[in-house]
């Protein structure tokens, strides 16, 4: 590789590193706790919703179906939806005339066809899920934040880049201890860098998927 080209690899990995790095420190200190968000609002919630028959026969989905039209009527069924961990089905309805993206919403506990209170974690949880998804600025902020994917991806292949002529110097891993302080440092960041190349594209791959979610399902609708 000329040395020109490092130096344009280069430039690319550090620049995408230094201006998405903020933002995904935010996203990593805001996503672990995330991670176990299930655990954490059992702990904190003192009375977790629960199904009014969790023991009976679960209604089929036309039953829930009905249910649910009958709080709208006149409208006529979009899509149903699940939640994970609760037997509730989430009816959305329009009416035939309705403008669109008006639409009614109606989460149906499966158990006894009533409506389920919607889903809410502690406020805790729901600021930072709110901090992570699109830091309080709705769409734009959830673009942006895919942009900060984008720049992620860019940051981890150009640093693949730039330690495939380092390795053909050296084995693979290796951190020169006996060498000065800013060598170590680069050492160090190159190792944990590649070990965690998979493991980076995938975070961000998929995370600026996530982002697009909102136009993909507009788009659907």
């Amino acid at each position: 590789m000329h040395a020109r080209t490092i130096r344009a690899w280069s430039w690319t990995h550090k620049w995408s590193s230094l201006v998405s790095t903020l933002f995904l420190l935010m996203l990593c200190i805001t996503g672990l706790p995330l991670v176990f968000s299930h655990e954490l609002n059992e702990v904190l919630l003192h009375e977790p919703w629960e199904p009014k028959n969790p023991h009976g026969r679960l209604l089929s989905l036309d039953e829930v179906l009905a249910a649910g039209l009958a709080r709208h009527p006149g409208e006529v069924p979009a899509f149903m939806s699940f939640d994970e961990d609760r037997p509730v089905v989430n009816v959305t309805s329009r009416a035939p005339d309705a403008p669109a993206g008006k639409y009614s919403f109606e989460p149906i506990d499966r158990t006894s066809g009533e409506v389920a209170p919607l889903v809410a974690g502690h406020p805790v949880m729901e600021f930072l899920l709110q901090l992570h998804t699109d830091m309080f600025l709705g769409l734009p902020g959830m673009l942006f934040l895919g942009a900060m994917g984008l720049l992620l991806v860019v940051a981890v292949v150009s640093g693949v880049v730039l330690y495939a002529p380092f390795m053909r110097r050296l084995p693979f891993g290796t951190v020169r201890v006996k060498k000065a302080a800013r060598t170590r440092w680069l050492d160090y960041h190159n190792l944990l860098g590649v070990v965690t190349v998979a493991w980076l594209l995938v975070v961000g791959v998929t995370g600026v998927v996530n982002t697009l979610a909102t136009p993909i399902l507009a788009y659907w609708k």
